[in-house]
């Protein structure tokens, strides 16, 4: 999966998911952002450090993925 088709994905996500919870919103974000990880880079992992951060650093993370160009 390309960057372009994680773009298109998680913007399909917050349109059809406006009644979702901000963590729910924030797991399937997380599932197309480390899909494409995986799929791009086979060794990859999440950071070790992310099941502890804040869903709010979280959130600026995966907003950073999405300015990415490709």
């Amino acid at each position: 999966m390309s960057i372009n088709a994680m773009k298109m994905f998680l913007a399909m996500g917050e349109m059809s998911n406006q009644k979702e919870t901000r963590e729910d919103k924030l797991k399937f974000q997380e599932r197309i952002v480390f899909a494409t990880m995986r799929a791009s880079i086979p060794d990859w992992q999440p950071p070790t450090d992310w099941d502890k951060l804040s869903i709010e650093v979280k959130e600026q993370r995966i907003k950073q993925l999405k300015k990415l160009n490709n």
